[in-house]
């Protein structure tokens, strides 16, 4: 499988190289990415993975974090229909105080809930229209999905 390479006097880091630079030849080899070589499909490759802006990609993580917990999804869905206080929200899922907050606050970091206090009360709401947008199409998309 890997003519020619003696991984054994390699460190684990150089081996991923050799490797991963291998895998390369093969595809170029195998005629799938047409006549480039190896060498210049990696490096563009590279470049493109640095074009990637960073901050948007950590604030995209937030976001789908939130979206990824069926708790969370049914608290988006509650505040889909309504502004509700933590203690209601609390209340039409059966969660404790604290994993109520735990989710509000996992929602809140990914800027798909906002909050207002009223005295000692804190009411939740969707931060935009946009996200009650993102709720429909993605259950469109899962009924899509074979």
């Amino acid at each position: 499988m890997f003519k020619n390479l003696n991984l054994n006097l390699l460190g684990r880091s150089q081996m991923s190289t050799v490797l991963v630079q291998d895998r390369m030849r093969r595809l170029v080899d195998s005629g799938l990415r047409g006549s480039c070589r190896p060498a210049a499909l990696t490096s563009e490759l590279k470049k493109r993975a640095k074009e990637i802006d960073d901050p948007t990609l950590t604030a995209m993580e937030r976001v789908f974090f939130g979206f990824a917990d069926k708790t969370r999804l049914k608290i988006l869905k509650l505040l889909a229909g309504q502004e509700l206080c933590a203690c209601e929200v609390m209340a039409a899922l059966g969660l404790t105080q604290p994993t109520t907050s735990h989710h509000l606050g996992i929602l809140e970091r990914g800027r798909l809930v906002a909050s207002r206090r009223e005295g000692k009360w804190v009411f939740f709401r969707l931060s935009s229209p946009r996200v009650r947008e993102v709720l429909r199409k993605s259950r469109s998309l899962v009924k899509e999905v074979p």
